[in-house]
C-alpha cells in the first residue's frame, strides 16, 4: 500500500461541506502533498504529537484502523454509551445522516452532518463536545483543498479521532478551532505549524477527554461526525479491499444506537432522515445486481491512482437511493463529462437493486435531483429536463459496462460504443 497515500486519507477522513460551490471539489481535500518522513511513534506520556506509523494489516487485508490510530495503546474493547451531542442541542439546526451523494462525494457519504444555527455578528463560535470518555488518537488540519481557487482560507479546518475502546471510535471534522485543553497537549512545533496554516499529516497523539468536555468550535459551516466500529462490517460492501486506506467505510455505525433517551429522542426530532436506518446507509451492494458502488476497472478501487488531477472520486459510480427519501433513486458518477455529478431518474425507474445480468443493457434518463441535502425542496425550472442518459449492463464477475451520453435523452442513446468503460466491485 501507498504509503503517501494513506497519510492523505488519514488526513481527511472526514470531508465535509463548507458550501454548496465548495463541495464540488470537497472530498479530495488533502491540500499540498504531506509530509512523507514517518519515524516510528515515540512514548508519549503526555500526549505530544508524532506522525502517524506505518500502516498495520488485518488478516483480511483490511487496514487495521484502530492499531494504526491507537498505536497498540486502546483501552479495552466494545461499543460504550454516548452521554452528550457532538454539538448542544440548543446550537443544532439540523442533522443529515450518512449517505449523501454531492460533488466528489460520488459514493454515499460516510459521515454524517451537524448544521449549527445561524451565527450573529459577533457571536463565538458553537462548542463541538466529546460524547463519552476517551482519548483523542489522531489531530488533523487542513487549510486549503486540492483543486480550489483558494490558496489559504481564513479559516482552519481541524479533524479529531476519539478512541472510546480498542474497537470504538468517533471522528469529527470542520472544526474551526481546537480548545487550548486540546491544543497545550500537542508539541509547540504543531501548534506553529497550525498558527502558519502549514500544511502536514495528521498528529498522533493520546489526549484524554471527559464526557461533554468541549474539544473544540465550530461555525459558519457544519461539524462532520461519525463512529467506526471495527467489530462489525457492512454487509453492502461486496469488495472491502477495494476501499484501501479508505476501508473505515466498512466499519461504520449508526450513532443513534449509542444514545439514550431523552438525548436520543431529541436528536432525532433534529434529524432529516425519517426512515429506518435513521442515521443513513452507505452500503447498497447487491452481488449481480446493479444497485451500489463500482469503481473504474483497475483504476485503485476507491481511493484510485492518484494519477488524475481532478480526483480519486473520477473513477467512481453509484447506483442508490437519496440518503433523506430512500424512494427516490440516484445516479452518482465521478465523470460526467469531466466532472462528477448526481442526478434522479427520469420516471424513478427500473430500480436498480432489481436489475442483473438478465436485463441485459438498461437505459437510465437522468434529470437534476429536487431534494436538497436536508431534505428541503428543490425548485428549479428545469427539473425534468432531461440531462443525459447512461447505458448499464450487468456483467459476470462483479463487473458492470456503463457509458454516459451527455444531453441525449434516452431515444438517442442507441447502444454502448467504443467510449463505454468497465468498472468492478
Amino acid at each position: 500500500m501507498n504509503k503517501p497515500a494513506i497519510l492523505v486519507a488519514m488526513s481527511l477522513a472526514f470531508g465535509g461541506l463548507a458550501s454548496s460551490a465548495q463541495v464540488q471539489q470537497r472530498l479530495d481535500a488533502h491540500g499540498a502533498p504531506p509530509s512523507q518522513r514517518r519515524p516510528q511513534p515515540p512514548s508519549n506520556p503526555k500526549g505530544q504529537g508524532s506522525q502517524p506509523s506505518a500502516p498495520s494489516l488485518r488478516p483480511d487485508g483490511l487496514t487495521d484502523w484502530p492499531a494504526m490510530w491507537s498505536r497498540g495503546q486502546a483501552v479495552g474493547k466494545g461499543t460504550v454509551r454516548f452521554t452528550h451531542s457532538p454539538m448542544r442541542l440548543e446550537d443544532i439546526k439540523s442533522i443529515v445522516p450518512y449517505g449523501l451523494m454531492v460533488g466528489g462525494h460520488v459514493c454515499p457519504i460516510d459521515h454524517g452532518y451537524f448544521y449549527p444555527k445561524a451565527l450573529r455578528p459577533g457571536e463565538p463560535h458553537f462548542d463541538v463536545l466529546a460524547p463519552a470518555d476517551g482519548f483523542i488518537v489522531m489531530v488533523g488540519h487542513r487549510t486549503q483543498m486540492a483543486g480550489s481557487t483558494e490558496h489559504v482560507r481564513d479559516y482552519d479546518d481541524f479533524a479529531l479521532t476519539i478512541e472510546h475502546s480498542g474497537t470504538f471510535y468517533t471522528q469529527y471534522d470542520l472544526l474551526t478551532q481546537l480548545d487550548r485543553a486540546i491544543l497545550t497537549r500537542l508539541d509547540e512545533s504543531e501548534r506553529e505549524r497550525f498558527t502558519r496554516k502549514q500544511m502536514g499529516p495528521p498528529v498522533q497523539v493520546r489526549i484524554p477527554v471527559k464526557a461533554g468536555q468541549v474539544i473544540g468550535k465550530i461555525g459558519g459551516r457544519s461539524l462532520d461526525f461519525g463512529v467506526v466500529n471495527s467489530e462489525t462490517r457492512l454487509p453492502g460492501h461486496l469488495t472491502p479491499s477495494l476501499y484501501g486506506h479508505y476501508s473505515w467505510r466498512v466499519h461504520m455505525a449508526d450513532p443513534f444506537d449509542f444514545f439514550d433517551d431523552p438525548l436520543r429522542s431529541n436528536l432525532l426530532a433534529l434529524n432529516a432522515r425519517k426512515v429506518k436506518p435513521l442515521f443513513g446507509k452507505i452500503d447498497y451492494d447487491v452481488d449481480g445486481r446493479l444497485i451500489g458502488n463500482w469503481f473504474h476497472e483497475g483504476g485503485g478501487g476507491y481511493p484510485g491512482d492518484r494519477r488524475d488531477p481532478r480526483g480519486y472520486w473520477m473513477g467512481h459510480l453509484a447506483f442508490a437511493y437519496h440518503h433523506i427519501d430512500p424512494t427516490k433513486i440516484v445516479v452518482s458518477i465521478g465523470d460526467f463529462g469531466g466532472a462528477p455529478r448526481q442526478f434522479w431518474v427520469k420516471g424513478n425507474a427500473p430500480d436498480p437493486a432489481m436489475i442483473g445480468e438478465k436485463d441485459g443493457v438498461v437505459k437510465y434518463e437522468l434529470i437534476w435531483g429536487q431534494l436538497g441535502s436536508s431534505g428541503d425542496r428543490q425548485v428549479r425550472q428545469d427539473a425534468d429536463v432531461t440531462q443525459g442518459t447512461v447505458l448499464v449492463q450487468v456483467l459476470p464477475g462483479r463487473k458492470l459496462k456503463f457509458e454516459a451520453f451527455i444531453g441525449k435523452p434516452a431515444v438517442d442513446a442507441k447502444g454502448f460504443t467504443s467510449a463505454a468503460r468497465i468498472f468492478e466491485r
